[in-house]
């Protein structure tokens, strides 16, 4: 099968390199890489600049996605998907805003829309999960889900860096973009807890319902006194369903040294769920890098040449978030003073308010 890319950057970068270690059997070659004109010494006549160049092209059977951003993408993956292009895609953006849109258009024209990357990076979850639910009723999902900064609260913790110092490195890693801001204020991580919720919920999830607060405003005095008290401090999305009702919040985060997440340092992501049947699943793997990423979209590629990406996303309601359930945490919370108190029922108001406030979880 020949294959069209969009985006040579990184990732895209990285999705070229592993598709061309793949065995031979697969016959599968990328034929055309969309990307600005400047490309064209890397990649010969294999460029072009022109979108339809790729959609129009009867040879191509799938493209991988992996331009960024929403208007753009949005608008190849519904083309791709019209013509009968099966689409793989790490965007997490354009997948949580159309992923019911995605999932029908596929069925309708008889293709694959694939989206494992959008979710954990390297981490294979989004297909374990769509085949664990048809069996079990997932309750809880808690994850770190953000490479960039549990990579910079690592480094901050045991290399003793500061903020700024942790984040240049993350970027000089490859771990944080030049703009690190949807990483930093919980935007990548909200993006991402909504896609694996809406699979495990079955239904639809608005971004702007979820409630995030970020971690650009962490200094080491903080990470010292958390350490202090007995924990550790984590960057944490949790979900958790009550009948049409979902609660999902992204926050800092304490735990304690035996919790799991405890031991998730640098790079590294974990996603927990907690099922009715078969009780905690836990996924552990590298959440941000070129290659990572890279080798969970050739993997969706993969499932497209050997027939085994059908995706039927269950789609049974509107889910209502962050509106029909109680807050069960608990907080510590900081005031502009510097006295700390753990306290339960806290609403949002007062925690934002505060010098510096956590999600408890021991």
């Amino acid at each position: 099968m020949k294959l069209g890319l969009f985006g040579y950057g990184n990732i895209g970068r990285g999705v070229y390199k592993v598709a061309q270690n793949l065995d031979i059997s697969y016959d599968c070659v990328i034929k055309k890489v969309f990307d600005l004109p400047i490309k064209k010494a890397e990649l010969g006549d294999k460029l072009v600049t022109n979108i339809d160049d790729i959609i129009e092209d009867p040879e191509i059977g799938a493209v991988v996605e992996v331009l960024g951003g929403h208007d753009l993408p949005y608008e190849v993956i519904t083309k791709c998907l019209k013509k009968g292009k099966s689409v793989v895609t790490a965007n997490k953006e354009v997948v949580s805003m159309h992923l019911e849109e995605f999932i029908n258009l596929a069925h309708l024209n008889n293709c694959s829309f694939c989206f494992e990357a959008s979710a954990g990076g390297g981490i294979p979850v989004l297909r374990p999960l769509i085949d664990n639910i048809k069996v079990n009723e997932v309750n809880d999902i808690y994850g770190i889900l953000n490479g960039t900064t549990n990579y910079i609260l690592t480094k901050m913790d045991e290399d003793n860096l500061g903020f700024d110092e942790a984040l240049k490195l993350a970027q000089q890693n490859g771990f944080a973009e030049a703009n690190p801001t949807a990483d930093l204020e919980g935007l990548d991580i909200v993006r991402k807890i909504n896609i694996i919720s809406s699979i495990a919920f079955k239904g639809n999830i608005k971004n702007d319902d979820i409630y995030h607060f970020g971690v650009s405003h962490i200094n080491k005095e903080i990470l010292d006194h958390i350490k202090e008290l007995g924990y550790a401090l984590k960057f944490v999305a949790s979900s958790k369903r009550d009948g049409d009702n979902v609660l999902i919040r992204v926050e800092p985060t304490m735990v304690k040294p035996n919790h799991p997440f405890a031991t998730i340092k640098d790079e590294f992501n974990a996603i927990m769920f907690n099922g009715s049947t078969n009780g905690d699943l836990l996924f552990y793997g590298k959440g941000a890098g070129p290659l990572p990423t890279a080798t969970a979209i050739i993997s969706d590629v993969v499932s497209i040449l050997e027939n085994r990406s059908y995706i039927h996303f269950k789609n049974e309601r509107n889910l209502v978030v962050n509106k029909g359930m109680k807050n069960p945490y608990r907080y510590y919370i900081v005031d502009k003073a510097g006295n700390g108190v753990f306290k339960n029922n806290v609403n949002d108001s007062e925690l934002q308010a505060s010098y510096f406030y956590a999600r408890v979880l021991d």
